[in-house]
């Protein structure tokens, strides 16, 4: 029965991988119809041991081929918030594919990296930049090679519990504790907007304390986190649920594209293959005789059109040509329209990232018109303004607001400026 076509079209599979202090957990979430099953099986020590101690006859299993996810531990992974004064994601993947060590403190080429939308507007995006070492990500897929696994797709923890979270409403905290620290998430309506590490367990819960969510969740923790007299309702979950949510995440295709490494796209599968097939072949039938009807009737049409275009072959020609010329110079004069009213915000932000030392680092950039204000610190600010006036594309540049001190001793600066038109 299971090598019929129209069995698996309501039977579904997914695998979802996750790394639990040193032990690999490995769940297949199965789908039939509206019911859910699931297997869970733990490799003890993946982390520690060689590849040569890792063989595939441990994972009983058949050959899978459905999707794959991996979820890295958030510890692992770099995530950095930024807003970005425009609403085109790929322009921006593409600026980082040259100037991330501008947000993070790694090059592109030492990490695996992806962007994630927070909240996007017309003119504006808050996004999460998530980037791991390639050493690290690379020593995990190596081993998953040695098991003859490997992920369709690399996310990080927070992402494999979207859909466990898909139902809850409000703002909810997903607490894990980890080896040497803490990792904390903060949900709204079921979409990830912070995500950060806390060093100690009091750093943690000031953090909860300072924006209480409408519930916690927590892995690896006891009852006793925090005291009864907040009085926020809490769930333990288990070393299984990580795994069980990126499974879930590969089953129901969740609206995100967040992926650090994308090893090949989801394959079809053969059986519906097969089906799509047959119901082909009937439709072909039952339309064939209409079919040749209508071909008998293009053939005629096609020798009356080569009889019209050997008289109109020239004038056709002629008019096309004249048709680009036109077009081509209403393009020519709308490109110059724009480029002498409007700098691309793009432009002002790649400047100020050549422009300004490394010393600095820029938080926020603002940009309304021909008008900027960057808002950051550096080890000296004084150097900035005519640094940035040096630059073709600023004039005008001014504190907006004095200079402060940060605890760390750098100096906060906010400097405002004028956008040349170029």
């Amino acid at each position: 029965m299971n090598k019929l076509p129209f069995v698996s079209m309501f039977s579904q599979r997914a695998m979802g991988l996750s790394i639990n202090g040193n032990d690999l957990v490995i769940t297949t979430v199965c789908r039939k119809l509206v019911k859910y099953t699931h297997e869970t099986f733990k490799i003890k020590d993946f982390i520690l041991k060689d590849t040569t101690q890792l063989n595939p006859s441990i994972i009983q299993r058949e050959k899978f081929v459905e999707e794959i996810i991996l979820s890295l531990p958030r510890e692992l992974a770099i995530v950095r918030e930024i807003d970005y004064p425009h609403s085109n994601l790929k322009e921006l993947r593409e600026a980082l594919g040259y100037q991330l060590d501008s947000f993070i403190p790694f090059k592109n080429e030492d990490v695996y990296f992806d962007i994630h939308p927070v909240s996007q507007a017309r003119h504006e995006t808050k996004v999460l930049i998530v980037a791991v070492k390639k050493p690290e990500l690379d020593n995990i897929l190596l081993k998953l090679q040695a098991l003859e696994i490997t992920p369709s797709r690399v996310i990080i923890s927070p992402f494999a519990f979207l859909p466990i979270l898909e139902e809850k409403k409000g703002t909810v905290v997903l607490a894990s504790k980890n080896t040497s620290n803490y990792s904390y998430n903060l949900f709204e309506n079921s979409h990830l907007v912070i995500s950060s590490i806390a060093k100690t367990e009091v750093e943690l819960t000031n953090q909860i304390k300072t924006k209480p969510p409408d519930e916690i969740l927590l892995i690896n923790f006891n009852n006793g986190f925090l005291s009864n007299e907040y009085k926020i309702p809490f769930q333990l979950l288990d070393e299984y649920s990580e795994s069980y949510g990126a499974g879930l995440y590969g089953l129901s295709n969740y609206p995100c594209n967040l992926s650090l490494v994308k090893f090949h796209k989801k394959r079809l599968n053969t059986q519906i293959t097969s089906m799509c097939f047959f119901i082909g072949l009937l439709m072909l039938f039952a339309f064939l005789i209409p079919y040749i009807q209508k071909i008998n009737n293009l053939a005629l049409l096609k020798t009356v059109n080569t009889q019209i275009k050997s008289i109109k072959k020239d004038v056709s020609t002629v008019e096309k040509i004249h048709e680009r010329i036109t077009a081509l110079d209403e393009t020519i004069t709308h490109v110059n329209n724009i480029r002498e009213k409007y700098t691309p915000r793009l432009d002002v932000i790649l400047e100020l990232a050549k422009v300004l030392p490394n010393d600095a680092w820029a938080k926020a950039v603002t940009i309304a018109g021909n008008s900027f204000e960057l808002e950051g610190d550096a080890v000296s600010s004084t150097n900035l303004i005519p640094t940035l006036e040096s630059s073709p594309l600023f004039s005008g540049v001014g504190l907006s607001s004095p200079v402060t001190k940060t605890q760390s001793g750098r100096e906060k600066f906010r400097i405002r400026g004028t956008i040349e038109k170029h």
